[in-house]
């Protein structure tokens, strides 16, 4: 059987720009999602190959927590990637896309799907915000009894990092993002609320008031030391 020779090359041609187009998963991958109500959040993936030859990683999504996330079944082909963080109840299933230079997809969590495109990449560095540094600590009148309230800054070469506590529900830290302006301070936990103040002459304390959901309380952090 005789193969023409237009025909061969036209095959090979195809062979040669799938091969283009493919691309390897594992790498640091970074994208955005938009919450369902309507904030938007840092989503990354780490991938690396396991030891027992498939894929592994985990999962970061720093504007709420510095946990990393476990990936589970990860699967990747030259054109798809899915994984799953159990810890976050979610999956993430994509195509890779050459225009976006991506994988586009959905991030699904508790039955919402979010669009998500993963391209190459790490999460931004934090910005530096000057006066702030050390461990604060109020309490919060809530209806519900009084809550305490912790707050650790701590300015690094990466910049600085806020966590953010209320140990009364919840042993978690969540990351916190502070602006200081002259006296004005804010301290908003993308998606749950916030703190809006002004920082005393002597540094000492930050007195102001927390929103959450429409509601307003009061509150000071008084820093320690």
């Amino acid at each position: 059987m005789k193969i023409a020779t237009a025909g061969l090359a036209a095959l090979l041609a195809g062979s040669i720009a799938g091969s283009a187009l493919a691309e390897d998963a594992v790498g640091h991958w970074v994208g955005k999602v938009t919450s369902p109500i309507g904030v938007e959040l840092t989503f990354a993936a780490h991938i690396k190959a396991s030891p027992s030859g498939g894929l592994e990683g985990y999962a970061e999504s720093p504007d709420q927590v510095l946990t990393p996330l476990p990936m589970t079944g990860v699967k990747a082909t030259d054109r798809t990637l899915t994984f799953a963080t159990p810890g976050a109840k979610a999956v993430f299933t994509g195509a890779w896309d050459t225009a976006a230079k991506g994988w586009v997809g959905v991030l699904k969590q508790n039955d919402v799907e979010m669009p998500l495109t993963l391209v190459r990449g790490v999460p931004p560095p934090r910005p530096v915000v000057a006066g702030l540094d050390g461990d604060w600590s109020g309490v919060l009148a809530a209806p519900q009894g009084d809550l305490r309230i912790k707050l650790h800054v701590k300015t690094e070469a990466d910049g600085t990092q806020a966590l953010f506590e209320s140990p009364d529900q919840s042993p978690m830290q969540l990351v916190a993002f502070l602006t200081h302006t002259d006296d004005g301070v804010t301290v908003t936990l993308r998606g749950v609320g916030g703190f809006f103040g002004k920082l005393s002459a002597d540094g000492k304390l930050m007195e102001g008031e927390w929103r959450q959901g429409g509601g307003k309380l009061p509150l000071t952090l008084k820093r320690a030391g």
